[in-house]
This record gives C-alpha cells, structure tokens and sequence, in this order.
C-alpha cells in the first residue's frame, strides 16, 4: 500500500535526467492514448486566437522502447481546430483537414455516421515521427507529423 510519508522520506543516490531522448525519426503504429483541447492565442497579438487539439500516441514499437529503455514511449500530435461562431467543430469545405486525416486513419471519418472527439482514444494508426528543435537549439523534440492507416 502506498505511504506518502515514506515516499516522501524515500532515499536517492542517482541523478534524475534533465532531458528527455526524442523518439528516433521513422513510422511506427501507435495507438491515441489520450486527447486535450486547449485554447491558444498568439503572443504578439491575443486577438487572434484559436483551439488546438493535443493527441498523446503510444508507439508499439519494441525496437523503439528498447532503444530508448523505456517500456511505454508517447509523443505528441498537435492540431489546429477551425471552429463556427458557436464554438463548434466547423465541416465546410477546407476546415478541420488535420483532424480529417487523422479520423480517416483510424477509420472515423464516414459521413453521416457520428463522431465526437473521445472516440479517438484507444484507435491506431501508422504515425510519423520527426524531429523539431526548441527556439534556443538546446533541445530536440520529436512529434507526430503526419498520420495513415494501418
């Protein structure tokens, strides 16, 4: 049973690392694990302004969590929402094409059928992994880029 006291007086001797060891570049399957919508605005000039949607992706890839001795290894898929006056999901012509792709990779993209986001989470997908570099250089990030069927 756990004791947050004990765990609180719990012992180390080894560093914590300070950087996390981005998940190589390639195309894995991976499965959604999670999703977040969040509100952003623009730093320079908060009038324009939007929501995203954060995708966290579990790679299934031995080689992959082997390489990085991890035994559960995520990353992450940002994508910009285009949403009505009401605040809703907007489905003209030319909006959502991110989350289109995504919901067609993992096979929730039929007209007439419904969707809403929480649907995503447990779903697969082939995902590609790249590498983007913090604004100082310091640091390597990977993320999902593109998404495709299994």
């Amino acid at each position: 049973m756990f004791d947050p006291e004990k765990f609180l007086d719990q012992q180390v001797t080894e560093a914590n690392a300070t950087k996390v060891t981005p998940v190589p570049v390639g195309e894995y399957p991976a499965i959604i694990k999670s999703i977040k919508p969040r509100a952003w605005a623009k730093k320079d000039d908060p009038t324009v302004n939007g929501v995203a949607l954060d995708i966290i992706w579990g790679i299934e890839d031995a080689d992959v969590k082997a390489q990085l001795g991890r035994d559960e290894v995520s990353c992450k898929q940002g994508i910009m929402l285009d949403t009505d006056d009401n605040g809703k999901l907007a489905t003209g012509a030319g909006d959502n094409i991110g989350l289109g792709r995504l919901r067609q990779a993992v096979g929730l993209n039929e007209p007439g059928e419904p969707f809403v986001l929480n649907m995503l989470i447990g779903r697969s997908a082939l995902v590609a992994v790249t590498h983007r570099a913090s604004k100082d250089g310091e640091e390597v990030y990977s993320e999902v880029s593109r998404v495709a069927a299994q």
